[in-house]
């Protein structure tokens, strides 16, 4: 019972997040499951449509498949949409129902592209984790399958997991053109809208950016490859982007703040950890305030994180943490104001992954100045 959610929705499970990093790119993705992975907003936009932007489609395995194995109907799915695709790669990704029967995605995966001459892959997927760990792995993919040995391009960087399921549209439609007016050019950008030609690429950046959390499996295999040094930051809030900026020029880790292990935490912020912690940093840094705890429902990583900091597994914990927390106040998304004391102050942090079932507020620009400004207005209302 302790999983069970009554007044939350369910993590958006990996597949969505699968979907997303695929839906932006050249490629196809094939889900081998019986559903058809929209969203309740999507599903109403793409409703009488033919379906365009998509570049996933599922197998539509039936009970019989079950007991037959799904392997041609994954090679089928494949033949009747390459045409509508032409794909400059194929991804394949198990759902929860081919997972349970063990098809083997990653024999398949060879025969399409021996057989197709298209770039294929499986992922380690199962529709069972959630959002975050399939944007991750997804990544991951695209860096294995797609990139190759080249020559370093002074200052350049690749950025990794700006997707709108964290950013949303407006922040990560816009850090390509940002990071670039900032004197710094982009080589690709891995979980945006990008082509294969330009992942290819890749290994030819001087320094990755990983501006979410899902973006470190790919910046450690890009370092491990091809020797190119990450860091893990989103360039929000005046101090802490200047931080940023030097550190990708000098290709270090930008410097945290740091906090006392045994504080009482004033302020709780609650979101994907690498907007948190720059949330925290500008507080601290452009706001004067300290004790502020980061927690997230998805991936925590450790190295990241400051004392207090942690993962919420559950409905139940976070009920407790917001009921029993003194926190003078919260920012978080508004579907968890059901849980805060009454009279405490709140700031609505829209997360479009934890907005499954229902529509989300819009986020404004973060990067650089603009966090501090959305940061400013809400501290006066």
């Amino acid at each position: 019972m302790a999983k069970l959610w009554k007044k939350l929705p369910p993590p958006m499970a990996d597949n969505f997040g699968f979907i997303e990093v695929m839906n932006k790119t050249d490629g196809m993705g094939i889900i081998d499951d019986c559903s058809e992975y929209r969203t309740s907003a999507e599903r109403r936009r793409h409703r009488g449509a033919d379906g365009s932007g998509m570049r996933v489609v599922h197998t539509e395995i039936s009970s019989e498949d079950v007991v037959s194995g799904t392997r041609q109907k994954v090679l089928d799915t494949f033949q009747d949409y390459r045409r509508d695709f032409m794909p400059a790669f194929v991804l394949l990704s198990a759902g929860p129902c081919s997972a349970m029967i063990g098809t083997d995605l990653e024999e398949i995966a060879e025969y399409i592209a021996q057989d197709s001459g298209i770039k294929t892959a499986a992922i380690k997927l199962s529709g069972h984790k959630t959002y975050d760990a399939g944007i991750s792995e997804t990544l991951l993919a695209l860096a294995k399958l797609l990139t190759e040995p080249g020559n370093t391009t002074p200052n350049s960087i690749n950025i990794l997991g700006a997707t709108t399921l964290d950013w949303q549209e407006e922040n990560a439609g816009s850090l390509r053109r940002w990071i670039e007016e900032k004197g710094i050019p982009v080589i690709a950008d891995l979980g945006g809208a990008e082509k294969a030609e330009n992942i290819a690429k890749a290994a030819e950046a001087s320094v990755n950016l990983a501006v979410t959390v899902s973006g470190l499996a790919a910046a450690k295999y890009l370092k491990s490859e091809y020797g190119i040094p990450y860091l893990a930051a989103a360039p929000f809030g005046k101090s802490w982007t200047e931080n940023v900026l030097n550190a990708i020029r000098n290709h270090t880790q930008p410097q945290h703040s740091t906090q006392a292990e045994n504080m009482t935490p004033e302020v709780l912020i609650i979101c994907e950890q690498l907007m948190g912690n720059a949330i925290r940093e500008t507080l601290i840094r452009d706001a004067g305030m300290e004790n502020i705890q980061v927690c997230t429902f998805y991936t925590l990583e450790k190295s990241l994180a400051q004392p207090g900091d942690r993962r919420i597994r559950s409905e139940q914990e976070a009920e407790k943490l917001l009921k029993e927390g003194s926190f003078h106040m919260i920012i978080a998304d508004p579907l968890l104001r059901c849980f805060a004391p009454e009279g405490s102050r709140w700031i609505d942090l829209p997360h479009k992954a934890f907005q499954l079932y229902g529509e989300h507020q819009p986020l404004p620009l973060f990067f650089g100045e603009n966090l501090n400004r959305w940061l400013d207005g809400q501290l006066r209302h």
